[in-house]
């Protein structure tokens, strides 16, 4: 007896500590309670829910809990641990959630039972939340649902997101009207309404959470009905927003929900709305088609898309893990109008697929071809066809594209690209390529400027990290060019490129013969702009076309280099050296930079020219010797200054160009100097200071001109006076001579006035012709009294003199006239004629013509003679 007491008190005292664990409030709360909020914390994350009371005895539960948003529930109610059924009463309220240290008003007040066990149950419910009345009830059978029915009237979507511990990315109205009283399998009936109505986006929110920039003012109301249909879920809705229309147009599903197919519609009416949301500029409709279909079990998922609003068909399936894309005569015009783009081409059209095997690791292949017709308004150029074609055909393996060749076809450019390979993860690419323009004018609408002739390059490229390393070369401007692109460097190596064919390629005149040009370029930031270079360059100027364009007489031949050692480039400003000689000159700088960003340019120069006579094609003038002068330049976008100091002709000369305005002084000046190296006759000698004020836009200026110490030397005017009026002018010294003048382009009007001890001479409104190297001048000679006129025209190196004759003339001639009559014995029937006719001339017309035709017959030979 005592053994089987021993025996029997163990299991007892086992019996007794499960019966004070499970059906004491001790017990329970000691030992059941923290089971249970170790397996919610487990399995619940959001939000956290906790036991905070748990009562239990044989029979009967209660339990209460609290979640850490603010929502409370009470259960209690009959249990049978043996049968595991039970009859529970429940409540669950709260006034607010939190979420996100925000309280939100839910005002939830529910209280329910649920009857039955884990396998078979039945639960209902009533009361308020959301700001809606609602009730519901459901019976589960063999854990499967036989009847559904529940109500809910405009509840606010934000206040169930916020049960639910979800940000309010939408709020509106959301009403539920299910009734579905048989769910079995055999016989379900029943259906289910659902409509959102004052439907809005949290834009705000959205874009924080997911960077996704919904339209402004986007709206939406929704609704979805539902029936059973034998052994299926039937039913169709539509999604009405601001901005589109999402029409599902039938929608079949089991009853456990395990699969599903529907078929829907979307129309946008304006894509311009999703321009923020694509991040590019979008224009007009967009309608598209497709079916869906899930399969929960076997976890499939399967999506297909097709469109016409693109013409032809654009038509895309995605199932599980693999995707495929067809299109065939997909408009470009279309596309392109949908892109926002100019209308590249009149019509055109897509064909291709593409299919992805794996989209996971993104493995799949494509074949793409496009061709059309070019728009030939756009390209604002004619060319002998319009058409283009395009193909490419390559693999996509782990994310990487790989083109083993890819070919551009147009009448002007034939592109070709090899061995590209793009990272569709990274989005990085690199690759071969090689191009030949065809006609550089059609790529007027991309360089918006007009180029001439063909082009062909090739080399290789890299993208990555969105900066780009290129390398390229090209022999078809003559010699060779090599550039290499490295992100923020660039390095660049000419040989012998012929400037001729540069010329022609930017369509600029043919101003130079068999130029070339050779350097390097080496840029070691292209943001700061830091770097150095060197250039050669050798040639002829084309001169024929110099001067027909612009009238600029360079001579038969006008050779030139130019070479630049080293030439600096800091921050943006180009340091250099040049030297230049050229068939008139050199030109030294000591300086010349160049600051790109303000366009600003300064230097200090030399300037020798050898010989003068050089210059005279350019200037239409023969000159004599050399002349060197220095000083500095200056340009501004809207100023050009230059200034000059030469130490020549026995004097200092200033030049001051403030373009167009040019100022020269000058003094010191030797006259017989200046006379030499402007070819002239060397008639007059002095010192002279000269000051010119010039417009070289207009071709007009005004200069005085100061003559110390002025004599003049044995010449043609000289002697005709000697003649006529029996004085040597060239022993007279005049102190100082004057003269004033204006320049009107190629015609020079002045007046001089001078005088020494015993002459005076002036001339008023003389006028050279610079262009036609002649001149008019009448100049008057006062000597004792007595007035000499002489006429100057002609060329100015050997003008034709006339004498106008005057009173002291006309005597003398009368004088020699009588005494030669006399000797004839003629003189008494003369001497009745010749005064009389003589004093009949006037004083300005007296020319020797005149006189001759009022001699009579018989002594014009003798006064022939005379004259």
């Amino acid at each position: 007896m005592i053994r089987i007491l021993f025996f029997i008190l163990p299991i007892l005292a086992i019996f007794i500590s499960i019966f004070v664990i499970l059906f004491t409030p001790f017990g329970s709360n000691k030992f059941i309670k923290p089971l249970v909020n170790s397996y919610l914390q487990k399995k619940i994350k959001e939000p956290k829910i906790e036991i905070t009371r748990l009562d239990s005895k044989y029979g009967w539960i209660s339990i209460d809990a609290k979640s850490d948003n603010g929502i409370k529930a009470h259960t209690e109610g009959d249990v049978s641990y043996l049968s595991k059924k039970f009859g529970l009463n429940y409540k669950v309220n709260a006034k607010s959630v939190k979420l996100d240290n925000r309280d939100i008003k839910v005002d939830l007040n529910i209280a329910g039972q649920a009857v039955g066990s884990i396998k078979n149950l039945g639960v209902n419910g009533r009361g308020e939340a959301f700001g809606s009345n609602l009730d519901y009830k459901f019976i589960v059978k063999d854990k499967k649902p036989q009847a559904i029915n529940a109500n809910i009237s405009s509840a606010e979507i934000a206040k169930i997101l916020a049960l639910i511990h979800k940000p309010p990315f939408i709020d509106g109205l959301l009403s539920i009207n299910a009734n579905m009283p048989n769910l079995d399998i055999k016989n379900p009936k029943g259906r289910a309404d659902v409509n959102i109505v004052q439907g809005r986006f949290n834009r705000g929110l959205i874009s924080k959470e997911f960077g996704i920039k919904i339209p402004k003012d986007e709206q939406f109301r929704a609704n979805f009905k539902a029936g059973v249909k034998g052994k299926y879920i039937v039913g169709l809705g539509d999604l009405n927003t601001t901005t589109a229309k999402l029409k599902i147009k039938k929608l079949t599903s089991t009853l456990d929900f395990n699969q599903a197919k529907g078929y829907y519609s979307l129309k946008i009416n304006n894509l311009s709305r999703l321009n923020e949301l694509a991040k590019i500029d979008l224009k007009g409709p967009l309608a598209l088609d497709g079916v869906f279909y899930a399969n929960l079990a076997k976890n499939i998922y399967q999506v297909s898309v097709s469109t016409k609003s693109l013409n032809g068909l654009l038509k895309a399936t995605y199932t599980g893990n693999k995707a495929k894309v067809v299109f065939k005569d997909v408009s470009v015009v279309k596309i392109l109008k949908m892109l926002s783009q100019p209308f590249y081409v009149t019509s055109g059209s897509i064909n291709g697929v593409v299919n992805v095997a794996n989209i996971k690791h993104l493995n799949g292949a494509f074949d793409i071809a496009t061709n059309g017709v070019l728009n030939k308004k756009l390209l604002k150029v004619k060319l002998p066809s319009y058409k283009y074609k395009v193909r490419a055909k390559g693999v996509l393996k782990s994310g990487k594209l790989s083109v083993r060749r890819a070919n551009i076809i147009t009448s002007f450019v034939n592109l070709t690209l090899q061995d590209l390979q793009y990272n569709l993860l990274t989005n990085a690419a690199k690759g071969l390529f090689s191009a030949n323009i065809g006609n550089l004018r059609a790529l007027e609408l991309f360089t918006k400027m007009a180029l001439n002739g063909k082009l062909k390059v090739s080399g290789e490229f890299e993208y990555a990290n969105r900066s780009v390393k290129l390398k390229a070369k090209t022999s078809s401007l003559g010699g060779s060019l090599y550039i290499n692109y490295n992100g923020n460097r660039l390095d660049a190596k000419f040989q012998n490129i012929s400037l001729v064919k540069v010329l022609y390629m930017l369509n600029q005149p043919h101003y130079l013969l068999k130029a070339t040009a050779s350097g390097n370029l080496k840029i070691v930031d292209i943001n700061r702009l830091d770097g150095a270079f060197n250039l050669q360059s050798l040639g002829a100027v084309d001169t024929k076309t110099v001067k027909k364009l612009h009238n600029i007489d360079l001579g038969k031949v006008f050779k030139y280099s130019l070479l630049i050692k080293k030439g600096i480039i800091k921050k943006g400003i180009i340091l250099t050296k040049p030297k230049v000689n050229t068939s008139y000159g050199a030109i030294v700088f000591d300086y010349l930079n160049y600051d790109t960003k303000k366009s600003y340019l300064s230097g200090k120069y030399k300037l020798q020219i050898d010989n003068l006579a050089r210059l005279e094609p350019l200037i239409g003038q023969r000159l004599n010797g050399s002349f060197a002068l220095s000083g500095t330049i200056k340009q501004s976008p809207n100023q050009l200054l230059i200034s000059a100091v030469a130490n020549e002709l026995g004097g200092v000369i200033h030049f001051m160009l403030d373009s167009p305005k040019l100022n020269v002084e000058a003094a010191g000046l030797n006259v017989v100097s200046i006379l030499r190296m402007l070819n002239y006759e060397q008639v007059l000698d002095g010192v002279a200071k000269i000051n010119l004020k010039y417009n070289t836009k207009n071709k007009q200026g005004d200069f005085a001109i100061t003559l110390d110490e002025a004599r003049f030397l044995n010449s043609k005017l000289v002697a005709t006076l000697k003649q006529y009026a029996n004085f040597d002018l060239s022993k007279e010294i005049f102190s100082k001579a004057i003269i004033n003048g204006n320049i009107n382009k190629n015609i020079v009007t002045f007046n001089l006035n001078t005088e020494s001890q015993r002459v005076k001479i002036s001339t008023q409104d003389a006028k050279i012709d610079t262009k036609n190297q002649t001149i008019n001048a009448r100049v008057k000679i006062v000597h004792k009294n007595q007035d000499y006129n002489f006429r100057l025209s002609g060329p100015i190196k050997d003008p034709h003199i006339k004498v106008i004759f005057t009173g002291y003339i006309k005597n003398k001639v009368k004088k020699k006239v009588l005494k030669e009559l006399k000797k004839q014995g003629l003189d008494k029937e003369i001497k009745k004629i010749i005064p009389k006719e003589l004093n009949i001339l006037k004083e300005n017309n007296e020319t020797k013509e005149q006189l001759k035709k009022i001699i009579p017959k018989e002594v014009k030979g003798l006064f022939d003679k005379l004259l």
